[in-house]
């Protein structure tokens, strides 16, 4: 096989590195812990999941978030996606949109994202792009894939670590105008280093209404960067970042004011309950889907997060709540470490 740009071959290592560092189970949920009750007064039928975005309804508060496209061997996998987002009827977001802009003309680049609009024609999908991209070919990928929404991704330290990183990270104008001239749902999102209350605040005052917190524990893309970059180490920020928990806790305070998102290290139902105790609108995993389709077949990683959603209703009848919007009033308790880290937030 001739050998492919770099750009092409660093998606196909982002995809192998994901995996090879893949963790199944995150400690870092285990600080929140929800108080049950012990006589709910509902039945699993009663209980209601799906949600609206915009004019189109998902089954569960779950989405798919980016993970690939923009290589040949990364269209098989975005068309797998497509149709486990299809069968789940829930949301799923492309990789970054950015080899598209940069090889326009090239098929197998153009077929890696639009084959999930192919796969997954009626379904809830979005496009992705980085922070620093214009609205004009921002525009372009939310046309190619006829999106229901646009990811901004916000990934600085990720660009930092990467040896062929960008490091102009002059953003704040670019939004602007992308908030200005697209026509679908911004969604501003973190790529796993979290997100502060001043980040979201700041975000919420230049009219941003949807943000991903992503947080730090789950796929780790200083790690992944560092592994890939032979000219400088930078292990020293694999665990930069606030986690999923921590962003949730710091952007609370927003709910009102901004559609909460989470995301980062997602690895059981629970935890998307925990997520949706502390107020976020719908979560969002991308790892454990990986994952699991590299090693069964797609009837049966259809069949395992099917199981998800059934158990994140019958989580749900546990903490005696009909509905989504219930969760938010569901008691909880937090670890000594969550403690301190609101009680020094609040000096």
């Amino acid at each position: 096989m001739p050998k492919q740009p770099l750009d092409w071959q660093r998606k196909n290592e982002h995809i192998f590195l994901a995996e090879k560092y893949y963790q199944p189970t995150n400690p870092l949920f285990d600080e929140i812990q929800l108080i049950p009750s012990s006589l709910p007064n509902l039945t699993f039928e009663q209980v209601k999941s799906a949600i609206f975005w915009g004019s189109k309804v998902a089954s569960s508060p779950l989405y798919i978030n980016a993970m690939t496209g923009g290589s040949p061997q990364t269209i098989l996998i975005n068309q797998k996606i497509a149709s486990l987002a299809a069968q789940l009827q829930i949301p799923m977001a492309v990789g970054s949109m950015s080899n598209y802009l940069k090889y326009p003309n090239n098929p197998e680049v153009q077929r890696s994202y639009a084959i999930v609009r192919e796969t997954n024609q009626q379904g809830i999908i979005w496009a992705n792009v980085s922070a620093h991209t214009n609205w004009q070919n921002a525009k372009k990928c939310v046309d190619l894939i006829a999106a229901d929404a646009l990811q901004v991704h916000l990934n600085s330290t990720q660009e930092i670590v990467m040896a062929e990183g960008n490091h102009d990270f002059i953003w704040l104008n670019n939004i602007q105008q992308l908030l200005e001239h697209i026509q679908v749902p911004i969604i501003i999102k973190e790529v796993g280093f979290g997100m502060s209350a001043q980040m979201a605040n700041q975000l919420q005052q230049l009219g941003v209404q949807i943000v991903d917190i992503s947080g730090r524990g789950g796929t780790n893309f200083a790690q992944i960067e560092n592994t890939r970059n032979h000219q400088a180490d930078y292990s020293f920020l694999q665990n930069f970042g606030l986690t999923t928990l921590e962003s949730l806790l710091e952007t609370k305070p927003l709910q009102k004011q901004m559609t909460i998102l989470a995301s980062g290290g997602i690895r059981s139902p629970l935890d998307v309950v925990k997520c949706l105790v502390l107020g976020a609108h719908a979560v969002g995993i991308a790892a454990p889907v990986l994952h699991i389709l590299e090693h069964q077949s797609l009837e049966s990683t259809t069949q395992y997060f099917a199981k998800w959603l059934q158990q994140i209703k019958e989580i749900m009848v546990l903490l005696n709540c009909s509905k989504i919007t219930e969760l938010k009033q569901v008691d909880y308790r937090l670890s000594v470490n969550l403690n301190n880290f609101i009680q020094q937030k609040s000096r």
